[in-house]
């Protein structure tokens, strides 16, 4: 089955992502940006109803959001039982890293798991680092 990574969020932050993203990564031919309530964009309801038509029977379509709980995330929402999707959302440069390197994976379902907790790994609040092993100053 050929999975599809789309980033999806509100304003351009998407566009932007998906470029740092690349800098990393190299092109991404299987990625895709969908931008929410900009000037092409006033709502979001009609795009992701084109994007699910479109999505081919032997595609899954794996959809990293920016916020739990807002219109673009609970827009694909709707979709979670009806399509072959996986839908994230708290997306960041670590997690969309994990999704690129596991758009092969045979188990879309595990793969993201791991992507996810792979992820959240990568989230520290350095001041606490630094208590806990102080390093000489000279050092960074």
């Amino acid at each position: 089955m050929k999975k599809k990574l789309l980033i999806a969020t509100h304003s351009t932050f998407a566009e932007g992502i998906k470029n740092a993203m690349e800098l990393v990564t190299g092109t991404q031919d299987a990625v895709c940006t969908l931008c929410a309530y900009t000037e092409d964009m006033t709502e979001v309801e009609t795009p992701v109803r084109k994007i699910m038509e479109e999505l081919s029977p032997d595609e899954e379509l794996i959809v990293a959001t920016d916020i739990f709980g807002g219109s673009v995330n609970n827009e694909f929402m709707k979709y979670l039982a009806s399509k072959k999707i996986h839908l994230v959302s708290g997306v960041n440069l670590p997690l969309l890293f994990e999704l690129v390197s596991v758009l092969d994976a045979p188990d879309t379902t595990t793969a993201v798991k791991t992507a996810l907790e792979n992820a959240k790994d990568q989230m520290k609040y350095c001041n606490l680092l630094l208590e806990q092993a102080p390093l000489p100053r000279d050092s960074f």
